[in-house]
């Protein structure tokens, strides 16, 4: 029959069949192997003959190592500057440390604590000492592993209130528990909270999610039942119970004017969707959902920034599910038919290409609009197999235009931003043109502008693979989305595609005309082609002609239509005639300077913006925006050219010029964080990013964003006060017994531990005694002194053994024999540690903070499986 344990035995024999990791670094090998055999029965070991072989193991496998036994004594690079190098670099820091020492030395083993060593060890070795030592560490450093991942697991590291999955669960134990209450789920966003990032940086848009979880923390009290968190992104919820509905609205209410005086020359417009609780059974995953739909409503409305919940709103999800139930079954009976829009190139008024769109004709003829279930597809994940079968049917069609030897012209599809998650996505697409033997050419792609705000990191490197394939990438909806600028700096896009949405409702004054004029020569500036898409009218083809747009698509020219229409126009009827457009001029120097078009949308940039030009390692400032002015305090022209000399901090000033050669080097992007001094003294941080423009002669055209990060360094230097002012911070009382004859010790040890203990001394054995009785045995640490006249040391720690009130309470040895018989005797005793006199307060404080981490820890473990 097997043994049963209970759960505290079971965890204790998981922590030790459990196989850390121990890095020891010694110059000698019989050192090494020592440890080696001390070690190797509990711990995987791995081995370092130097400083630099210790470094190569930890690039390797840092992740993997548990402690690091280091000795300080090695050629070439001593043990002190390998532990300075782990002190500096972050991936290190929280590996434990023990230094190894051949004998006492006050000033070395202060360096090492400075340098963030956890430990000692002395040569010659004592197993039993090394394995205290180590399992010591390993307990301290798992402690503080732990400490993060629980509350990573239930709240949301930046506002510091609930995660979504802990309100949830603590939203169903509140309904449940008070299930006569009358409750109000609210769904809480803010309205256009990505321009607030965009416009101000995404530091402000924390401060304000900050702002946002403040509010309904102080706001708690007044409700007598409660739960909130943060959802994702700007997004909150919260639950309470209520009397009457004006309690709602109430909270609605001063919500909405809390934000107002939040202090940001922005309107700041939270939107709420509200849901009664009539149904306790629904999941609050539905809950959700349903004052989610009522959310809704808010868009668009400019009256009233609430809704509540009703059972029309459900009706949506109706028709959602109808499209989900049929879905499978439209892939598979092939309803899902490609429909192609022409582009055609203004110069010749011919076609060009053609864009590859996709319309559900289901079995009896109907026709869903792509606006139903697209959006469907690409909540529920369904949109993959649909981009993977629009790409395939459209190699397929190039194949057979191909095989019939009709003229190729290339066609777009678009990938979704679904889809751009798929890692395995260039193989994909790679496999479909190898398989029907297409050219990369013949296929370009489509992503939306927003797509790549979601993780532009992992979409430039899957970009750059396409193209180095050979296709060409297209952003569509160019100027629809915040960030536009910044995309075409961090991200290579061979086409830009506009809509010409962006023009309506635009008035007499020729502002949209302007930018939109302005944004095709930036484009030209960048060697990349522009599509105008949306073109209805004639005068918009005028318009967009006389601008040097190179390519448009539109209803003007033609609709999305079937396969065959398109065939038939393409082969048949390439060009479109239009008397109009085919006599305008488009003289490319008068497009670049005439009426500063380009000056315009550049100085009305929110963001600080420089054009730099670049030659033989000197920069020169050649235009800025009002923002740059804004930013450094100055609207002096010749103050800007003359400013990189003086105004960068010296011990910056390389970087930044290595930055810009870097640039230039490379033909790509770059950036760098540097001081800069204002002219009215003060200092600020900025942070540079860089994208290489053209070449001109000798000089290299150069743009520049300028983002002000000071209060993000300011802020993070605070946090990290903060952090360690939390660590060394004791919330409640602890009580430490100094046992030791000679008064002086005691003095000495109490001047060490006043702050962080309340000191109780004792001269003897038998007084300690008679105080921890008196104490009711609440005492958290003792320090005994062996040598003492009366009840010694010893004989106090068999009292000890032999009572249960005594015996988990933590007791450090005071001694002056530093002997390996010595510590073995300490441990023999049932001691925790020893402390050696004369006492060294870095010393002491680390051994003795080594046994209360230690003794924390194994009752949080034995509290938490004893639930």
């Amino acid at each position: 029959m097997a043994e049963t344990t209970t759960n505290g035995e079971g965890l204790a024999q998981g922590l030790m069949t459990r196989k850390h990791t121990i890095l020891i670094v010694d110059d000698a090998r019989h050192n090494r192997t020592a440890l080696r055999e001390i070690l190797n029965d509990n711990y995987i070991v791995l081995e370092a003959e130097n400083g630099q072989n210790a470094l190569a193991v930890l690039e390797e496998k840092y992740q993997a190592v548990t402690v690091i036994i280091l000795d300080l004594i090695m050629p070439d690079m001593s043990g002190l500057e390998l532990l300075e190098i782990f002190h500096k670099d972050v991936r290190y820091q929280n590996i434990p440390v023990i230094a190894m020492l051949r004998g006492i030395n006050d000033e070395i083993e202060c360096k090492c604590l400075e340098y963030g060593a956890w430990d000692f060890m002395r040569k010659p070795y004592d197993p039993t000492i090394v394995r205290f030592r180590v399992k010591n560490v390993i307990e301290r450093s798992q402690m503080r592993v732990d400490d993060e991942l629980k509350y990573r697991a239930e709240y949301d590291v930046l506002t510091g209130i609930l995660n979504k999955s802990k309100f949830f669960y603590n939203t169903r134990n509140m309904l449940n528990i008070f299930g006569t209450e009358d409750f109000v789920f609210i769904r809480i966003d803010i309205e256009k909270f990505q321009l607030i990032n965009s416009f101000f940086g995404m530091n402000e848009g924390d401060n304000l999610l900050k702002y946002m979880a403040d509010y309904l923390q102080n706001v708690e009290k007044e409700y007598r039942y409660i739960t909130y968190g943060r959802i994702e992104a700007d997004i909150f919820a919260v639950c309470f119970s209520y009397d009457n509905e004006k309690e709602i609205t109430d909270f609605v209410k001063k919500f909405t004017n809390q934000m107002e005086k939040y202090p940001l020359d922005f309107d700041i417009t939270p939107f709420f969707g509200v849901y009664l609780v009539k149904n306790r059974d629904l999941s609050i995953n539905e809950m959700y959902d349903k004052a989610n739909l009522a959310s809704k409503n808010c868009k668009g409305n400019y009256i009233q920034n609430y809704f509540f919940y009703t059972k029309e709103m459900s009706e949506e999800i109706i028709k959602e599910q109808h499209i989900i139930n049929n879905m499978k079954n439209a892939l598979k009976n092939e309803e899902f038919v490609l429909y192609l829009q022409p582009k055609y190139e203004l110069q010749r008024n011919s076609i060009a290409g053609a864009e590859v769109l996709v319309r559900w004709i289901t079995a009896d003829g109907r026709m869903i609009s792509p606006g139903e279930f697209i959006p469907v597809f690409e909540r529920n994940g369904f949109i993959l197999k649909l981009d993977q079968y629009v790409w395939e049917k459209t190699c397929q069609l190039l194949a057979g235009w191909r095989d019939e030897g009709r003229k190729i012209f290339p066609v777009s599809v678009n990938i979704s931003r679904v889809s751009l998650y798929n890692p395995k996505i260039v193989d994909v697409i790679c496999g479909l043109t190898e398989k029907y033997n297409i050219p990369p050419e013949w296929l370009q792609l489509e992503l939306t502008e927003s797509a790549y705000t979601g993780n532009p990191k992992a979409i430039k490197e899957m970009m750059e693979q396409l193209q180095k394939k050979g296709f060409s990438i297209l952003m569509d909806d160019f100027g629809s989305g915040y960030s536009s600028l910044n995309v075409l700096k961090d991200i290579a896009v061979d086409v830009l595609k506009i809509d010409m949405k962006f023009l309506d409702g635009s008035g007499d004054d020729g502002r949209s005309e302007n930018i939109l004029a302005s944004v095709v020569r930036m484009a030209k500036w960048l060697n990349m082609p522009v599509v105008a898409e949306g073109a209805e009218r004639k005068e918009q083809v005028s318009f967009l002609h006389s601008i040097g747009c190179e390519y448009v698509q539109g209803y003007y020219f033609a609709r999305p239509m079937p396969v065959k229409e398109y065939e038939k126009l393409l082969y048949e009827q390439p060009y479109f005639e239009d008397d109009a457009t085919r006599g305008t001029s488009n003289d490319t120097n008068a497009i670049w300077t005439a009426n500063m078009q380009m000056e315009m949308i550049f100085s009305n940039m929110m963001q600080a913006a420089a054009i730099y030009e670049y030659s033989d390692g000197n920069i020169e400032v050649v235009r800025v925006n009002d923002a740059y002015f804004d930013m450094f305090g100055y609207h002096d022209t010749d103050r800007v050219h003359k400013e990189i000399e003086g105004s960068i901090d010296h011990v910056d000033r390389e970087r930044f010029m290595d930055t810009f050669a870097q640039v230039v080097e490379n033909q790509s992007t770059a950036e760098c964080e540097v001081k800069r001094f204002l002219e009215s003294g003060r200092e600020i941080w900025i942070k540079l990013r860089l994208k290489y423009i053209n070449r001109v002669g000798e000089r290299h055209i150069i743009f520049g964003c300028i983002d002000d990060i000071t209060v993000q360094r300011e802020m993070d230097n605070e946090l990290a006060k903060y952090r360690l002012a939390l660590m060394e911070e004791e919330v409640n009382e602890k009580i430490m017994l100094v046992v030791d004859d000679m008064e002086i010790n005691r003095a000495s040890l109490e001047s060490i531990f006043e702050t962080d203990y309340r000191i109780l001394q004792a001269g003897d054995g038998e007084e300690a005694l008679r105080i921890l009785e008196e104490q009711n045995y609440k005492v958290d640490m003792i320090l005994l002194d062996l040598m003492m006249p009366g009840m010694n040391g010893q004989t106090f720690m068999q009292e000890r053994k032999n009572d249960p009130r005594i015996l988990n309470i933590p007791v450090v040895i005071i001694t002056a024999d530093d002997t390996t018989e010595q510590q073995v005797l300490t441990m023999e005793l049932g001691a925790s540690d020893y402390i050696v006199k004369p006492f060294i307060p870095e010393i002491v404080t680390r051994r003795v903070q080594n046994v209360w981490d230690s003794t924390r820890r194994k009752k949080e473990v034995l509290q938490e499986h004893q639930k």
